[in-house]
């Protein structure tokens, strides 16, 4: 009940208008319909009050770096109730891609933590990290099907579920079960066209569920015409699940 009424409250308050110009920035900001532009101003005001923003590696956060951030993890959530993404507190951002260890198989079955560059991170507790760099890159540059936030917090979503396999928190058996049938038939079609040398999407998508859930977010909100001629019902899973977006070229209401 608190965390409700809090939220009531920060929602009183007028969108700043120094963030409104980061939104405006933003290319699919105005195609959103009004409605859902005043959503995700609400949504971002909430997101902004409960998380925390750490420079690491000497990088000074801003406002800006922050709200273009926020619409993004946000943007995740307009058509459904939000999560607010309970299992992130934190939010580290770092100039450029930062190394972190990673359990690998070596030569031999031997597991290992090996130090790797990386760009974006999700922790099923504490945070999100990701590179501002490659946050830059993705936000401004559309239809490369590539988005570090968009994907990082689609991990959130998948833990919202309790673990992290591949889907998120879902109605009921009936939508558990159309999930699992049409990701494991997607995924299984993605393995066996990189087996052939072909990679219709992203490589990456093929290491795990949770990766495929992960990339194929990615490209439902930034290359969704990649991803529909990939697979056109789990573009059609995916629509089902976070609501339909218009695409480049749609004027907004």
């Amino acid at each position: 009940m608190l965390t409700f009424l809090r939220r009531h409250a920060l929602l009183k308050h007028p969108f700043p208008a120094a963030w409104l110009a980061v939104l405006r920035r933003l290319p699919w900001y105005a195609r959103l319909d009004p409605d859902l532009q005043r959503r995700l101003q609400g949504r971002i005001q909430i997101f902004l009050a409960e998380k925390t923003f750490e420079g690491c590696g000497g990088l000074d956060v801003t406002d800006a770096m922050r709200v273009t951030v926020a619409a993004q993890a946000c943007r995740l959530e307009l058509h459904h109730d939000p999560s607010h993404f309970p299992h992130c507190s934190t939010v580290y951002l770092y100039p450029d891609a930062f190394v972190s260890p990673v359990t690998q198989v070596l030569p031999g079955g031997v597991m290992a933590q090996v130090p790797t560059a990386r760009i974006g991170e999700s922790w099923h507790r504490g945070g999100v990290v990701l590179a501002w760099s490659a946050v830059e890159a993705s936000t401004w540059a559309e239809w490369t099907g590539r988005n570090v936030v968009l994907h990082e917090f689609a991990h959130q979503l998948d833990s919202g579920s309790g673990a992290v396999d591949g889907a998120p928190l879902l109605r009921n058996r009936a939508a558990y079960a159309r999930w699992a049938q049409v990701v494991s038939g997607a995924l299984t079609r993605l393995r066996a066209h990189l087996a052939w040398g072909e990679a219709p999407i992203d490589p990456y998508a093929a290491q795990s569920p949770a990766e495929f859930f992960a990339v194929t977010t990615e490209l439902y909100f930034e290359a969704p015409q990649l991803l529909h001629a990939f697979d056109p019902a789990l573009h059609q899973l995916l629509e089902d699940y976070y609501g339909a977006f218009p695409e480049a070229g749609a004027q907004a209401a």
